[in-house]
Formats: C-alpha cells, structure tokens, sequence
C-alpha cells in the first residue's frame, strides 16, 4: 500500500465515518460505538420475536429434532468444539515460535484443521436449515445498514427513511452493502497497526495515552476503530519507549515489531534456540529468514546448515560442525 492509503485509514478513523458516493449523491458511513452495538442488539432481538411469532423455529429446537432423527449428534458438535479449541491453541503456540519457517509449518497446520472445521459447520447449517436466528441476523443487518448511513459529515439525519430503504431495488441495496463491506475491509486491524507505524503518525504516538484528548470526544461516544487505534498506539509507543535496539527494517512492520518486542521480554524463547555460552550463537536449519529473525532478537548468528555444506563442498566434517556449534 502506498502513504495515501494509510492517511486515509488515518483520516478516516480522525473523523468516525467514511464518505462514499451514492450515484452521484456524498453519503456517510458511520463507524460503529460501543453505544450503537446496543442498538443493533435491540434490532436482533425484535426480529428474532418476530421470528418465533410467525412460527419459525430456534436453532436449539430445530438441534433437538435432527439428533433425535439421527441426522445429527453431540459427537459431531464436540468434534466442532475440540477442532475450533485445537485452531486457538495452535494460534498460539505459533506466537510463541521465533522462527518463520517454523510458524509456516503450524500455520498450514491451522488452515488444515480451520479447514475441517468449517466443512463440518456448513454440513450442520445444511441439516438445521433456516432459523429464526438467521431471519433476525438477515433482517438486523438490513436495519444496521440505514442505521449508519448519513446524508452530511454531521451525522445528525440518516441518508433513508424506512420506508425509502425498503423502496430501494436489489441493485441499489447490494450496491450499499458492498460499500459497507469494502470500509470495514479497509479499516481491519492489520491496517490500522500499519498506520499508526508509519513516518506521518510518529507525532501522534505519546498522545495515544488519553484517548479523550486524543479524540476530544468521551470514550463512550468513539468508534470501535478509534478504541483500537488508541490501544495499537499505545502499544506501540511503549515498545519504542521500553524495548532497546529495535532494528530499523522492522519499525514500520507490526507483525514482526511485536514479535520482536516479545522475545526481548521472555529470553527463555530465544534460549530454545540459541546457546547464548557459545562465542557464536547457531541455529541449525534455520533458513535465510530465520536467520534474519533471529539476528533482530539478539545479534546472533543463525546458520543455514544447507548453505554451509554447500560452502564445504558438500560435506562436514566432526571437526567443522563443531566449530559451528561454537564449540
């Protein structure tokens, strides 16, 4: 992504909405508060009544009936529950690994199992089948979407009334939810870290300490984004503040500053690794990466076995492994 994306990102989190076009008519998303998550829970629990009234069944009740029918089991609900358990802690035993190649392997562990998971999910909704808590999910959705749309910056007027969303034709309703799914997209959590990361936040950083100031608004009233720019920002900050030799090619790069930060705060992880008696640090197999990796945790020097048989000719002997091992 280039600078003016992340300005974007910024500017649009500084504001609390996004503006899109609307065939040739400037709308405004707002983004969503801890106190709107309250009203979007009232929308669910209206349809949800409205659901059950005209006669259409819970999950739970429908669940009954097809494991009484055979069709479906607690063994098969257990297996979904143990697989999604299986996924978190695999998560995160590859936070805990220093090597990329090594967080490669499990994590084509994890998209196995989610894999798996999810096929068994999709037979489940196959055999349950509609729900009232599919109608109420659908219906709400529909609602959240009028709810945030504005017709100004001052998001004090919704863009549609009831009954002019319910006119709109399919075209015009897929064309909002799109909108809607490409800001949400846009403003995702990897992002908002890269922002924040990036030359023109630097100056911003230490005020992420008081959001209230920060925003000049309370914290009841911000976005979710503006919450999570703050936290990433305060993170991020006390990293720089607390966390010494931090490697110039990884501060612009959350995912790999954050692992960093961690195996600077817990030694034990890097001495898996590295011998840190040894006059030379080596980590047999590590790749080229991993060498990399390892380098910004400490300054070792990891070791491509491969790379150093091809240095020898293709062979090592007792004498020259042991030197490596810094022995």
């Amino acid at each position: 992504m280039n600078e003016e994306f992340y300005i974007s990102v910024a500017g649009e989190i500084f504001d609390g909405y996004s503006v899109f076009d609307f065939y040739g008519r400037d709308l405004y998303f707002k983004h969503t508060s801890i106190k709107d998550q309250r009203n979007l829970h009232t929308y669910y629990l209206k349809y949800i009544n409205k659901a059950k009234a005209k006669g259409v069944e819970c999950e739970e009740a429908i669940l009954k009936r097809v494991k009484e029918d055979d069709l479906w089991t607690d063994e098969d609900d257990l297996k979904i529950s143990n697989l999604d358990l299986e996924i978190q802690n695999l998560k995160k035993t590859k936070e805990s690994l220093l090597l990329g190649s090594q967080k490669k392997t499990v994590q084509e562990t994890i998209d196995q199992k989610q894999n798996e998971w999810m096929d068994l999910l999709v037979k489940r909704k196959e055999i349950v089948g509609k729900t009232a808590e599919d109608y109420a999910s659908g219906m709400a959705a529909q609602e959240i979407i009028r709810y945030f749309i504005y017709d100004s910056k001052d998001l004090d007027q919704n863009a549609f009334s009831k009954e002019d969303f319910d006119n709109l034709d399919d075209l015009e309703y897929s064309y909002l939810r799109t909108q809607h799914d490409a800001i949400s997209a846009k403003l995702n959590e990897l992002d908002i870290q890269k922002t924040i990361l990036r030359p023109f936040f630097t100056l911003y950083l230490s005020f992420c300490e008081n959001p209230k100031d920060f925003f000049g608004i309370s914290l009841i009233n911000l976005s979710v984004y503006q919450l999570k720019m703050c936290v990433f920002g305060r993170v991020f900050h006390s990293i720089f503040q607390n966390v010494e030799n931090i490697p110039d090619d990884i501060r612009d790069d959350p995912e790999r500053l954050l692992a960093f930060s961690e195996s600077k705060s817990d030694s034990s992880k890097a001495k898996k690794f590295i011998d840190d008696d040894s006059a030379a640090s080596t980590v047999f197999g590590a790749t080229s990466d991993d060498v990399r990796d390892l380098a910004d945790v400490d300054g070792s020097r990891g070791v491509s076995l491969s790379d150093e048989i091809k240095k020898a000719g293709g062979k090592l002997d007792m004498e020259q492994m042991m030197k490596l091992a810094g022995q």
